[in-house]
């Protein structure tokens, strides 16, 4: 070798072991722009389990549950991510958000919740469960964030149980026959 490349082999062997350098073809450059892990985002959980499925999704009381599944090496995942994100920075804290990758182990996840491509939504009401399942890749997207919203803002028809419709069918059955329409 010459003086210059063990010169610059030397530096490379220095800063391998530094936190705050960065290999790269050519030279070392500092790590500026990539945040600490307890800066980045914890706004979306990422579920890998059926018991954390359980307990973050269906358990979950309080809050609207919005579910994302995904695959790492899918395109259109990829592509809808950044208007997943959107919704989660507009709807956060006020709605949960989970993320559900399609991997090896979470496979049993996405076939046994019938989902039946990726990207795909799932949006959970504290009152009611699963209220809306469709696609969100970034064609439609908007369709699933105008779900969303409809249920934050309280302006959407939640489901009715069987009890319900009975009463109501009850109710008009007796307005017609009291005369009232």
């Amino acid at each position: 070798m010459r003086p210059r490349e063990e010169d610059r082999e030397k530096d490379r062997e220095s800063n391998k072991d530094s936190k705050e350098w960065k290999q790269v073809v050519g030279g070392f450059v500092p790590k500026l722009f990539k945040r600490p892990k307890e800066d980045r985002d914890t706004s979306v959980q990422l579920i890998d389990t059926i018991q954390d499925y359980k307990k973050e999704v269906v358990d979950e009381q309080e809050r609207i549950v919005a579910v994302r599944f995904f695959a790492p090496w899918c395109k259109s995942c990829k592509a809808a991510h950044p208007h997943f994100k959107k919704l989660v920075s507009r709807h956060s804290p006020n709605v949960k958000f989970v993320d559900v990758p399609l991997t090896k182990e979470t496979a049993y996840i996405h076939e046994g919740l019938g989902v039946p491509s990726v990207p795909f939504g799932h949006i959970y009401h504290p009152d009611a469960g699963l209220v809306e399942e469709m696609k969100i890749n970034k064609r439609v997207i908007g369709e699933f964030r105008d779900a969303l919203e409809s249920y934050v803002n309280g302006s959407c028809d939640l489901p009715l149980d069987e009890e319900s419709v009975e009463f109501e069918v009850e109710a008009e059955t007796e307005a017609e026959a009291d005369g009232f329409q």
